[in-house]
């Protein structure tokens, strides 16, 4: 895979400036203007302009009706999200190879002093040390530091594989106040689907969703930046519940699909509608 990235995406220039492209156009889409690209990239729009082309006979770009809308095709979100993870598989191997070491953060669950070796677990998305007999343990690593139960402590040179699963999304789609707001929205449904789901966080975003929490008196877990807060929960293993109103739907998509990107995740979303019928 290493060999792989070196030969075509690093040594290629053309590949590698396809893929910086890639990169733009999600950064802002749908409204993709190829001059912003040809500033940023320091490269002649002319030149932009050809890749744009070759792009849409690949399959892997999609312009609108409108002028500079331009969109990634699945195909094309797919290549991208696999360029960027060879590219961090690269990454990785380097800094392994040149010894750098990664400071992973845990919750000590017992006192544990700096260079001590102490074995890792997660739960619930979060990382806890345990003693290294633990037959739980998933990892073992040293620590960076000293720390007491409850206190927040730096582990390195970790060996052993985590196993961090993923979780999900869930977006649940509210009628917006012209469509009534939390008045039309199906209370009983969105219930249902907290049932179903059983997530781990609950998330809202605007008004209507905060009325509706109210209704069905919950808490949100989350309520600022939810897209990034629920792309980082689901990659610690959680699943994660938003309520958002309908036009704030494909706002969140995106956000969702530009994270997985840049974390080199690939975090699974669906969408409920919640109104009533």
């Amino acid at each position: 895979m290493k060999k792989q990235l070196q030969d075509i995406l690093l040594r290629d220039k053309g590949e590698f400036t396809k893929f910086q492209i890639l990169l733009e156009i999600m950064r802002h889409q749908p409204h993709v203007k190829q001059k912003d690209i040809s500033d940023t990239m320091g490269i002649t729009i002319q030149a932009i302009s050809k890749y744009f082309k070759k792009l849409y006979k690949e399959g892997l770009l999609e312009a609108g009706s409108e002028r500079a809308d331009y969109r990634l095709t699945q195909k094309g979100i797919s290549k991208l999200r696999e360029d960027l993870k060879n590219l961090d598989t690269y990454v990785k191997s380097i800094k392994s190879e040149l010894k750098i070491d990664h400071a992973w953060i845990a919750i000590a669950t017992q006192p544990v002093k700096i260079d001590e070796q102490i074995g890792l677990i997660t739960k619930g998305g979060i990382f806890y040390t345990v003693p290294i007999n633990d037959p739980n343990v998933e990892a073992i690593g040293i620590a960076t530091n000293d720390a007491e139960p409850g206190e927040d402590i730096g582990l390195k040179e970790l060996k052993g594989k985590v196993k961090l699963k993923q979780g999900k999304i869930m977006i649940v789609k509210l009628p917006s106040i012209r469509q009534g707001g939390s008045r039309t929205a199906d209370i009983t449904k969105i219930k249902e689907l907290i049932d179903e789901f059983k997530p781990d966080r609950i998330g809202v975003m605007g008004a209507v969703g905060r009325a509706i929490i109210n209704k069905l008196d919950i808490k949100a877990d989350l309520e600022f930046g939810i897209s990034h807060s629920a792309v980082i929960a689901a990659s610690r293993g959680l699943n994660v519940l938003v309520l958002v109103v309908g036009r704030m739907v494909n706002n969140m998509i995106k956000e969702i699909d530009a994270q997985n990107m840049r974390f080199a995740n690939d975090i699974i979303y669906e969408v409920k509608d919640a109104k009533n019928a």
